[in-house]
């Protein structure tokens, strides 16, 4: 699998969220709904208007850890006033970044292949940080886009 493992410093993302559920698949209904209702309303450009640093996409990012409510996010990275939207930071961490383009539907297929493939004979395990959808190019039928993981080095 291709990747580069990268660090970055904390980042500031503005847009909306829906809570996550611990059952995965419940995710996969929700989500995608959520997209559809941004793109539809006019949510998503004025986003996109936002996006004022790196990484230049719209992201989203699923926060998931013990701290928390689970929340996936629809956002851009910014440092402008975030007006009607919420905020969220995103730590500083060393993250696993793999390419990918096709479908929508082949970036959950690209998760999973990282999850139960490449991360158990990594010589990594997983970081204390979002897993992070960067869409570079969102036309659903030929994205081009990035899944960050947080990594650490296995002791």
């Amino acid at each position: 699998m291709n990747y580069r493992i990268e660090k970055k410093e904390a980042f500031r993302i503005v847009g909306v969220s829906v809570p996550l559920q611990k059952d995965i698949e419940d995710n996969f209904t929700v989500i995608p709904s959520k997209w559809q209702e941004i793109s539809m309303n006019g949510t998503l450009q004025k986003l996109a208007g936002m996006m004022d640093m790196p990484p230049m996409g719209v992201l989203g990012v699923s926060v998931c850890n013990d701290k928390e409510t689970w929340r996936y996010y629809i956002a851009v990275p910014s440092s402008k006033e975030k007006v009607d939207f919420e905020e969220y930071t995103v730590p500083a961490a060393t993250w696993a970044i793999f390419p990918g383009e096709g479908t929508n539907q082949s970036i959950q297929e690209l998760e999973r292949r990282i999850v139960t493939e490449w991360l158990p004979t990594s010589g990594y395990e997983y970081g204390d940080a979002p897993d992070i959808e960067v869409y570079l190019n969102p036309d659903p039928a030929n994205a081009k886009y990035e899944v960050w993981i947080p990594v650490v080095k296995k002791q």
